[in-house]
């Protein structure tokens, strides 16, 4: 008998665990190469240990997230992160489909001062 409720309450524990998380799946691509999967793009849920990485097909997959609203992190080297704000519901597998674009690099401009050289003018090596 005691067999029996151990049983049943480690089902019922069980049971009740597994439908209080939910899930979130997707996609990450390259906004500069046509959407091409973006492999190894880092995707975390912000102040949180949930993370992962894509794949080769730029797929994700984070499970066993507690319900709520997150800030959902897509980093990946050379590229502008993206913060995406997101809800976890009870129970249901969250599905997102995201593009990075490549970070833009800033080269500062050089002013030309030219001077202009006289005939009599020479240039002589310094030894």
């Amino acid at each position: 008998m005691r067999v029996l409720f151990f049983a049943i309450a480690g089902l019922f524990t069980t049971l009740m665990y597994a439908q209080v998380t939910g899930s979130v799946r997707g996609k990450i691509l390259d906004s500069e190469m046509f959407n091409e999967p973006l492999l190894m793009a880092s995707v975390s849920l912000k102040n949180t240990d949930w993370s992962d990485q894509t794949n080769f097909n730029g797929n994700f997959e984070i499970t066993d997230v507690a319900p709520g609203e997150y800030i959902m992190e897509i980093n990946f080297l050379g590229y502008e992160p993206l913060e995406v704000p997101i809800k976890i519901k009870e129970d249901e597998q969250l599905v997102i489909q995201e593009s990075l674009k490549a970070k833009t690099l800033t080269i500062p401009v050089m002013a030309e001062t030219s001077e202009k050289m006289t005939s009599d003018q020479s240039i002589e090596p310094n030894y």
